[in-house]
């Protein structure tokens, strides 16, 4: 059953991905996108992001009606730029048209759920997988799996349904989980080390600090635990 799902998903995937927008003309062999191709392409991915951020908001507080308490600390969304773009079909050796964007990327539209703890982002995983409407195209486990750097984060890509006068396609959003100190960490080694040759020492430092951030988070945990222990939280009616 599990094999038959992931295969209808496969197909829904190849045939979002091959859909040609009907809206626009890409411009062939080009090293920049027309300001209008460009607002043509993300103007569908930019309401599947919404449509995404409003669904995480509306899940947070149902949770919080019946369990007195909420997951999610802050929702941040975002429309890949016109030049990261280029910068990343360039890279890939792709042509530099909002036709080949489409065809190829599936960041264009991302948002990243910030959460408390480690628990929180399964909690919201495991509603977010009961979505019906929701396609699962990817999903990357860096939180039990980190990678070398130390980086953690939970990333999956969801189709989600646009409807335009023309039918309905799915367009690929970019989500990422991260507790507040997983987001921390990411935003400091960002801003550190973004572009630019990082000495082995400040590498190991980063592992270092975020074995160190994943310990507080526990301990913090642990202590939430505690209170919650002796002063037990009743449902909201």
């Amino acid at each position: 059953m599990i094999a038959k799902i992931n295969e209808i998903q496969n197909e829904l995937l190849k045939e979002m991905m091959a859909a040609k927008a009907v809206t626009y003309v890409p411009t062939i062999n080009t090293e920049h996108i027309p300001q209008e191709e460009y607002d043509h392409l993300v103007e569908p991915y930019r309401e599947a992001m919404t449509r995404l951020e409003v669904r995480m908001n509306g899940l947070n507080e149902d949770y919080r009606k019946k369990y007195r308490d909420y997951p999610i600390h802050n929702i941040q969304a975002r429309i890949k730029s016109r030049k990261s773009i280029e910068k990343k079909l360039s890279y890939r050796n792709l042509p530099v048209t909002a036709y080949s964007a489409k065809d190829n990327l599936t960041d264009i539209a991302g948002i990243r759920v910030i959460c408390y703890f480690i628990e929180d982002i399964f909690s919201i995983l495991s509603l977010v997988k009961t979505q019906t409407d929701l396609l699962i195209l990817k999903e990357s486990d860096y939180i039990h799996y980190p990678k070398s750097s130390g980086y953690k984060s939970y990333h999956m890509v969801l189709g989600v349904p646009v409807y335009r006068i023309e039918g309905m396609q799915y367009y690929p959003v970019e989500i990422q989980f991260r507790t507040l100190s997983m987001d921390f960490w990411a935003s400091m080694e960002h801003r550190i080390c973004y572009k630019g040759d990082t000495p082995e020492e400040t590498t190991d430092d980063f592992r270092k600090y975020s074995a160190e951030l994943s310990e507080m988070e526990r301990r913090m945990k642990h202590l939430l635990d505690e209170v919650r222990r002796d002063n037990p939280q009743e449902p909201m009616q």
